[in-house]
């Protein structure tokens, strides 16, 4: 496949930084500076994790420091166009003490009005006397389909994760290449959890782990930790920048195949016939130190295409540590009337922290004959 926008001529594929770049126009206005990843490679649709993420990073440009976003909720208006880049303009819609939020429209031609609106909410880290979740082994639930393997040992998540590009489009295109941008995202095989389930038991694991490397927080001053009677305070002007940066990550992987889970997990993978995202709501419940990404190591990665090196103001270049990984499961829980519901929570494995939740209500039609087999 021809170099394209997000990967070059020796299939290095652009980092998250590259990706997420904006070309400031004024105080309120940016230019994507990467065009959008196609998932199918052609001139129609693009990633919405994209234009969703990085809506939210125009939003970030305009917050004071100390404000972390906390809350996103994007509508898709109109299919992405590749060869197109996006326009951010924010409204400032309030600036309290301890939240603010924006509004952003993305347009890519202006003729066409608004391709994607969202509603982002920032807010200061605070001290709570109450800190639960779930406890939830995530590798003892998912010991059939994890153990003994690596990540990299999973496949990467494919540009189209259908019965359809696997069994007919692939083999009739065996050099397919079409690497996602800014991240590594492995896709677990989950058939031998699922086998047995509803389909709303179903569950569909990915892992994900960062391409390049992300400036690096400030570092916290010696009343960093939060206390009933402080919050806290982070030396610098980098702190704000660098974790809403680093959130963004997670919000570029919820999108990964999303609504593909519907037809799997209905077992109708062949008989859908139209699919696009309508909104989608990304909710952060832990502090940000809990979603920093830690850089890309420079050891090559296995069974994956490398990723091309950038420079930033304030990191410290790629890691000679161990490569960070976390994961989404998600499953579907309504489907009718054309439409469904994605759910979905974003953990780190190695603690069981759990980062954020995400909702996704999406357009899926299937064929008159389609039948739910219980």
């Amino acid at each position: 496949m021809a170099p394209r926008p997000y990967f070059n001529q020796a299939k290095e594929v652009v980092s998250f930084y590259e990706s997420m770049r904006l070309e400031k126009i004024d105080e309120t206005t940016y230019r994507s500076v990467t065009k959008a990843y196609s998932p199918t490679g052609g001139e129609n649709g693009t990633y919405g994790g994209h234009v969703y993420s990085q809506a939210a990073w125009a939003a970030a440009q305009t917050v004071e420091e100390g404000f972390v976003i906390h809350s996103i909720t994007g509508y898709f208006v109109l299919g992405g166009i590749p060869s197109e880049h996006y326009v951010y303009s924010v409204q400032i819609v309030r600036d309290g003490g301890n939240y603010c939020t924006r509004m952003v429209t993305a347009t890519q031609i202006a003729e066409k009005g608004a391709t994607f609106t969202c509603t982002c909410s920032f807010k200061r880290a605070e001290f709570s006397s109450v800190d639960y979740q779930s406890n939830l082994d995530l590798h003892g639930k998912y010991k059939a389909v994890l153990a003994g393997k690596q990540p990299f040992d999973h496949p990467d998540a494919p540009s189209l994760d259908s019965d359809w590009f696997r069994e007919t489009y692939i083999p009739a295109h065996p050099e397919h290449f079409n690497p996602l941008a800014g991240m590594h995202i492995r896709s677990v095989d989950m058939s031998s959890f699922n086998t047995r389930l509803a389909p709303h038991r179903r569950r569909k694991l990915i892992l994900y782990s960062l391409r390049g490397s992300l400036p690096s927080p400030a570092t916290p001053a010696a009343d960093a930790t939060p206390t009933k009677s402080r919050t806290p305070k982070y030396k610098g002007l980098s702190f704000t920048r660098a974790a809403n940066l680093h959130a963004l990550t997670h919000i570029y992987a919820s999108d990964r195949n999303s609504l593909y889970v519907i037809p799997n997990h209905l077992d109708l993978s062949r008989k859908y016939t139209r699919m696009a995202s309508l909104s989608h709501t990304v909710i952060f419940h832990s502090s940000p130190e809990t979603f920093f990404m830690p850089n890309e190591p420079r050891t090559h990665a296995p069974n994956a295409a490398q990723t091309q090196q950038n420079t930033i103001e304030g990191d410290e270049g790629l890691s000679t540590g161990e490569r960070k990984w976390f994961m989404q499961e998600s499953w579907m829980e309504r489907a009718s009337g054309g439409r469904c519901l994605h759910v979905s929570r974003h953990y780190d494995p190695d603690t069981g922290c759990h980062l954020a939740t995400t909702m996704q209500d999406g357009l899926v039609r299937f064929s008159t004959d389609a039948e739910v087999k219980l």
